[in-house]
């Protein structure tokens, strides 16, 4: 399962404190509770999975988009298996702040994949003030990531605010205070799998996930140009500009793919139509 165990931008919730101790030092106690808190983020996440494997069809992910960006959710974890991203959503516990209506369209303009010096001519702004306010969009959010490397379902939920966009939604209780909303669809990067050699595969598995260039390069014991080489021959090849074009090239053409499966079902309810008048 890829990238399940690597660690999340901030899974919030508590663990008992057992204190240091008479013998306890505060790197002992502070390396038992980073384990603690692995293993139980674990659980979280094979639970999750598990839960998220029992749903039926997948529904409309715009109410969660709204619950983001008007303060009464937040993102506490999201990680990718071999074939699936995965986002716990959680109740936000403080009082609701609404993004202000232009931040809120800069980010979704960014998380589409726009340039952003084309969205800094739309709003009259410095690209750089571009890249705060997405910036402190996300953080609103519970996400600490640069908005060029958001965790691609995230991306699917900003796309849902112009385009009808689904995932795999379940409801994951811990206990009576702690309940998850766990949202999942298949990673966007698999259509690719027929198209690309084994390596580049790789490199834009491990770019979707939100890796650098350099992080790419240690994963895979190689050097970060040849990772920018082959990246870059991915984009040339794809038509696209960067991490997040591509993420929105690839919802497109997965969207597309759904509007032709459904393509011969509307055709038959056509002519079965006509043939009962």
């Amino acid at each position: 399962m890829t990238a399940l165990n690597a660690e999340a931008p901030g899974l919030d919730f508590d663990l008992a404190d057992g204190g240091l101790g008479s013998a306890g030092s505060p790197h002992s106690c502070w390396a038992e509770r980073t384990s603690q808190t692995k293993a139980t983020q674990l659980s979280i996440r094979l639970r999750a999975i598990g839960l998220d494997a029992k749903v039926g069809s997948p529904a409309n992910v715009l109410p969660r988009w709204r619950e983001l960006t008007q303060g009464r959710s937040r993102v506490v974890d999201c990680f990718f298996t071999s074939d699936r991203c995965y986002l716990l959503l959680a109740p936000q516990a403080r009082q609701a702040r609404p993004l202000e209506a232009r931040r809120l369209k800069i980010l979704e303009a960014v998380l589409r994949g726009a340039p952003q010096k084309c969205i800094a001519i739309d709003h009259h702004l410095a690209p750089s003030t571009i890249a705060l306010h997405a910036k402190l969009a996300l953080e609103s959010m519970g996400v600490m990531e640069r908005p060029s490397r958001t965790h691609p379902l995230l991306m699917r939920l900003a796309r849902s605010a112009s385009n009808p966009a689904e995932a795999r939604c379940s409801a994951l209780y811990l206990d009576v205070d702690r309940e998850f909303c766990v949202l999942s669809m298949q990673r966007p990067e698999q259509m690719l799998r027929p198209l690309l050699p084994s390596a580049e595969l790789e490199v834009i598995q491990s770019l979707v996930e939100g890796l650098s260039y350099q992080d790419i390069a240690e994963r895979r014991d190689t050097s970060a140009r040849t990772v920018a080489n082959q990246i870059s021959a991915v984009f040339r090849r794809l038509q696209v500009s960067g991490r997040n074009a591509l993420v929105e090239r690839l919802f497109l053409e997965h969207d597309a793919g759904k509007a032709r499966d459904r393509a011969p079902e509307a055709a038959e309810v056509t002519e079965l139509r006509l043939a009962s008048h």
